[in-house]
């Protein structure tokens, strides 16, 4: 999918975040997002899905701008996964499970198959299956998270630091999936692990607002 970012402001609690920030993300390509803690960088992804409105300029997506009348269409496009990822209360199982009942999700196929291959790739016992989500490590909430995300397949995938709680060797697991994708992905991170697979890099940066 690709993505215009143009001339776009963000605010939080009223106060600037970045200011007049324009790039292009294009289809098949991976993107990381840097710069300094408070800049934006979550909120320009939360803005993508229409969760942040801009205080000025626009973003669109594969031509269709983010919108109250596009942007529940635009969301059925796109995997998003944020750095803490809240998983609920009950088992793994029926976590990874749920999404597949939504309606925006009916042409999707459940497969157990998938499941167990995207465990042993991310080093996961299957024993976590039948655990509940509520006593998961931070590490294992976000690959059970990102798994999710890979089975619904979508176009478009989000991720907010998605090596924020994992070990070295699971952060290596993750830069050979992501690089073997054959889709937009955009990501926040600071880890040279995930930067490098990145096609361009973004650095928003503080000087009065952040700027790409």
């Amino acid at each position: 999918m690709n993505i215009a970012v143009d001339k776009l402001s963000l605010a939080y609690d009223g106060h600037s975040l970045f200011e007049d920030v324009s790039f292009e993300v294009h289809s098949g390509q991976k993107y990381c997002i840097t710069g300094p803690s408070g800049c934006g960088k979550s909120s320009l992804l939360r803005a993508m899905l229409g969760f942040v409105q801009p205080r000025q300029g626009g973003i669109t997506i594969d031509g269709q701008p983010v919108n109250d009348k596009t942007v529940w269409q635009l969301r059925q496009k796109i995997a998003y996964v944020t750095q803490e990822p809240d998983l609920g209360s009950q088992t793994v199982l029926e976590r990874i499970r749920q999404p597949f009942g939504y309606k925006a999700n009916a042409h999707l196929q459940w497969q157990m198959a998938a499941v167990e291959a995207y465990f042993e790739q991310f080093k996961l016992s299957r024993k976590l299956l039948s655990k509940q989500t509520t006593d998961l490590s931070g590490g294992e909430k976000q690959r059970i998270a990102i798994i999710i995300a890979l089975l619904l397949d979508r176009p478009l995938l989000l991720l907010d630091e998605p090596t924020s709680s994992l070990d070295k060797e699971s952060k290596q697991i993750l830069k050979v999936v992501l690089g073997g994708l054959q889709k937009t992905v955009l990501f926040i991170s600071h880890e040279e692990t995930l930067t490098d697979i990145a096609d361009a890099t973004f650095k928003l940066h503080s000087a009065g607002g952040c700027r790409v």
